[in-house]
């Protein structure tokens, strides 16, 4: 016998035992003779039954929040912006120079004004010396009717040149004085329309101030909605980018309906708070009608994705329900719109 024979003789007798050694269970876990424990129950999960309850109703519309106080900065003359001092979100007071514009074309009409008013008080002193001689005269018969009317005519007319002097003098400074733009109040800048080097003209916007302690949140609800909105009617008001959460009171409801969108615009004043600007999203939730509504505890709630569900204990087993959730109630409960019935058991950690 060669030795690839041996070699598979042996093979074959290794695999013919450990054959009879697993057909007599030599590979199985042995255990003592006598009676075996059963498996423990399992437990019952803690539940709570699902119930309707009594909220009070409530609705929550989306706002911006808007300055009640403020002014649009607007040019009344023609000229380069020079400089601007200012920049968004500067806190100015009353009276800071906010931008200059060129008035050098302003100035030379502001001097030859000047310059006219020397000229028309000149020609007033005159007229008035020659009507006063003549008048002397005249009472003593020594010149004409005519030649006095003129020396008067001449008088009156140099005094009205005189004043269309003044108030043309007068214009000229106030036009110069344009050129100079301040904050009209306190408060804060909030969007800027020009930089340097722009031509400004009549009209053109320049800047904003506004009151910062003027902000409220504006919003438009539902004309349904209207017998629940009443100045001094509290609402609750959140400007999640500034993380403002606060209660407050309706300052006004506007009575003019949006004929286009049906709704009503409410406006809430809002308390000072780092960050807090115009233009800011924010919310308002108001209460309506008391309704009945199934909530259960929050943490029942399982959330994944944009799914969510709740455990439900239901013919001895637990059972993965689908639901969907609605408005946050107190004592740390949340409204289900659909997925539970009455008297069905959620399971609560």
């Amino acid at each position: 016998m060669n030795r690839k024979t041996l070699l598979l003789a042996i093979v074959a007798l290794a695999v013919l035992v450990v054959s009879l050694v697993w057909m007599q269970g030599g590979f199985y876990h042995k255990i003592s003779g006598g009676r075996t424990t059963p498996p423990a129950p399992a437990s019952t999960p803690k539940t709570i039954k699902v119930e309707k309850i009594t909220v009070q109703g409530e609705v929550t519309v989306s706002g911006t929040v808007v300055a009640r106080d403020v002014a649009r900065v607007s040019s009344r003359i023609n000229g380069y912006i020079l400089e601007i001092n200012v920049d968004a979100g500067d806190h100015v007071k009353r009276g800071d120079v906010l931008l200059k514009i060129d008035t050098k074309d302003l100035a030379e009409k502001e001097a030859q004004a000047a310059a006219n008013l020397e000229s028309a008080r000149a020609d007033l002193i005159k007229a008035k010396n020659d009507f006063e001689r003549f008048k002397v005269l005249y009472e003593k018969q020594s010149v004409a009717k005519k030649d006095y009317d003129d020396a008067l005519a001449k008088y009156e007319m140099a005094q009205a040149a005189e004043n269309r002097a003044k108030a043309a003098l007068d214009e000229a400074k106030t036009n110069l004085s344009y050129g100079t733009v301040t904050a009209p109040f306190s408060g804060v800048i909030g969007e800027r329309g020009v930089n340097t080097g722009d031509l400004a003209s009549p009209g053109r916007f320049l800047m904003s101030v506004y009151r910062p302690d003027s902000l409220e949140l504006v919003a438009s609800a539902g004309e349904q909605y209207a017998p629940f909105l009443k100045e001094g009617t509290s609402v609750k008001v959140d400007i999640p980018s500034v993380g403002l959460k606060e209660t407050s009171k309706i300052r006004e409801v506007v009575p003019q309906r949006d004929e286009k969108t049906r709704t009503v615009t409410v406006k809430v004043p809002l308390n000072q708070k780092t960050g807090l600007t115009p233009g800011l999203y924010g919310t308002m939730t108001f209460d309506t009608h008391a309704a009945e509504a199934i909530a259960v505890p929050r943490a029942a709630i399982r959330i994944i994705g944009q799914l969510e569900s709740v455990n439900v204990f239901e013919d001895g087993q637990v059972k993965v329900r689908q639901v969907k959730t609605g408005r946050s109630l107190s004592d740390n409960r949340v409204e289900v719109i659909s997925g539970l019935e009455p008297g069905e058991e959620v399971v609560v950690p």
